[in-house]
């Protein structure tokens, strides 16, 4: 990843201008609003990913030849549902919310 002195990197939250990242995955955040609710969201995600069910569907998704087939039938998943929707919100927060 570029340097924080790159004017193209911003804020994973809010999209500011960055002075910090993450110790643990080295995105880039600009304040510790945007830094805690970065880490809430990455919990979020990280609890649903040891899930073994859910991991199973992901490694049959990547290994699977109709991946458009699988994805339809998996979105019939209550869980897998529940993930797409995690990483919907981690890169594309709703307009409304406060950042």
């Amino acid at each position: 990843m570029a340097s924080l002195n790159c004017s193209t990197v911003v804020c994973v939250i809010c999209l500011e201008k960055p002075k910090y990242r993450c110790p643990a995955c080295r995105v880039p955040y600009c304040s510790v609003t945007c830094f805690r609710k970065h880490k809430e969201e990455s919990a979020a995600l990280r609890s649903l990913l040891l899930n073994p069910h859910l991991r199973q569907l992901m490694v049959s998704l990547d290994q699977g030849d109709d991946k458009a087939k699988l994805m339809r039938a998996y979105m019939q998943e209550p869980l897998f549902v529940e993930f797409a929707d995690c990483c919907l919100g981690i890169v594309q927060p709703s307009q409304n919310e406060d950042s």
